[in-house]
């Protein structure tokens, strides 16, 4: 969101944020109003924070609304999300979508995708496709992919050895230490636990060298106990929320993001560029970039319970520098950097129209 109000800054446009709420710095040229939506739960903070951007709206009129929150009046819509109808119909039991819950996140979905509705949809992964279509029949001319939208940062730099080496040691990673990373918050969702059991599931010797780290913002102590009652804890740690994690990428031996359910999976991708092997799975929208530059591993979801500590084996057996040369290339040669770009274009595009 952040990075796409910049850009439509740097192309001349004035630009106002509504969140319900903002943690850290906020931007020097982009005025943010905080609205902070009460109530007593998450589906009726969504339907007061819309209802709350419309009233503001009214009074203080602009050209575009783009939204990050499916909501009603809006102009374009960045489907970061998947189908919450698909998720209703297909994973939940008839009564679920008789809740207030289920009502209230339908309707705000509905009023995005409906094919009576004008607003046009950003879209992160040709996966996306198929569920809002099928459940709302919504305008092909409606639907705009975009590529991925990476920072570069993540890139190795031309000094990688040395910096991986001199990261390792601010860290306390000694020279025979494996490390698995993982970075994103709802740990239940990105597969924290798989990786916990799969780490659990190693052999001996190489557990008690190979040091699992998460990064992000969640609640860690279910999972705390699972590492203990698994005889893992020792060698899991949880960062919480890190503004280091292209020294951390670097730093890995393997990136692991065996989700449940992911939409696109840009970390992917900021590993590949890093030059880490990945172990994913097929429901992850971006999961496709990791077979095609033979960046490491995509497991089927039913299954990666199983198999993931068996990936985890077959890749460190694989010779550390044919990744990175991969994930050079990669970084090179795919078009995986111009997401909020291309985000603009459409936006401007379609004011004109």
């Amino acid at each position: 969101m952040l990075a796409l109000a910049q850009v439509c800054v740097q192309r001349h446009h004035d630009v106002r944020i509504y969140t319900q709420s903002w943690h850290g710095e906020k931007p020097a040229k982009i005025p943010v109003v905080e609205l902070p939506a009460r109530a007593l739960t998450n589906h009726g903070r969504a339907r007061k924070f819309a209802q709350q951007v419309a009233k503001e709206l009214q009074h203080s009129p602009v050209d575009r609304v783009i939204g990050f929150n499916k909501m009603p009046g809006l102009d374009v819509y960045f489907a970061a999300d998947v189908c919450f109808a698909q998720k209703a119909f297909e994973e939940r039991s008839w009564w679920y979508r008789l809740s207030a819950r289920s009502r209230t996140y339908l309707a705000l979905e509905d009023a995005v995708f409906n094919p009576a509705a004008h607003t046009d949809i950003l879209l992160i992964s040709p996966a996306q496709i198929a569920p809002f279509q099928r459940y709302y029949q919504t305008p092909d001319q409606r639907l705009h992919l975009l590529p991925p939208g990476i920072k570069r940062d993540r890139i190795m730099p031309p000094n990688y050895e040395e910096q991986r080496r001199l990261l390792r040691e601010s860290y306390g990673l000694e020279a025979g230490e494996r490390m698995l990373l993982m970075v994103g918050s709802d740990f239940r969702r990105k597969g924290v636990a798989r990786s916990i059991q799969a780490l659990a599931a190693l052999p001996p010797a190489l557990q008690q060298t190979t040091r699992l780290w998460i990064a992000g913002l969640d609640t860690p102590h279910p999972f705390k106990k699972l590492a203990a009652n698994l005889g893992v804890e020792p060698w899991v740690k949880f960062l919480g929320a890190r503004d280091d994690v292209p020294q951390l990428l670097w730093s890995a031996d393997i990136f692991l993001h065996p989700a449940h359910s992911e939409a696109a999976g840009a970390v992917l991708l900021e590993a590949m560029v890093a030059g880490l092997p990945v172990i994913t799975t097929d429901v992850c929208g971006y999961a496709h970039y990791v077979r095609e530059q033979q960046m490491g591993e995509v497991l089927h979801s039913t299954e990666a319970d199983m198999q993931l500590a068996q990936a985890i084996l077959r890749v460190l057996e694989q010779d550390p520098q044919q990744w990175r040369k991969r994930g050079q290339t990669f970084a090179e040669q795919g078009d995986i950097f111009s997401m909020k770009e291309r985000a603009a274009d459409i936006i401007e595009r379609d004011k004109r129209n």
